[in-house]
């Protein structure tokens, strides 16, 4: 007997780190559960990306607020930077790539 079955693909209409991401029923512990996220695919067009020095009191927040006009958007700059540990703030000196909300973000497979 597979563990894991139906497989059910979450979509919705505005950016989501959970987008295109999967939902499984565990039979073991009788729960549904997401499968492992992929990271935001790496634009080959750099024109899509802008390239940002992160200044002393920035934070991931500060940052997607400056760029994005919406705080909530720090999710696209560390998933884009591979950050894994968004709790810690970036150091200054830091270059990032911020990818453009109308680039097409896609996840990678």
């Amino acid at each position: 007997m597979n563990v894991l079955t139906s497989k059910t693909a979450k979509t919705s209409n505005y950016y989501s780190r959970y987008n295109g991401l999967f939902y499984y029923y565990n039979h073991l512990d009788d729960k549904y559960q997401l499968e492992t996220r992929h990271w935001l695919k790496e634009f080959v067009d750099l024109s899509k990306v802008t390239s940002y020095t992160v200044k002393e009191k920035d934070t991931w927040d500060t940052i997607a607020l400056e760029f994005y006009n919406n705080p909530t958007y720090y999710w696209i700059i560390c998933d884009y930077n591979r950050i894994t540990n968004p709790f810690v703030n970036p150091k200054p000196g830091t270059i990032l790539d911020l990818p453009s909300l109308n680039a097409g973000l896609e996840f990678e497979k």
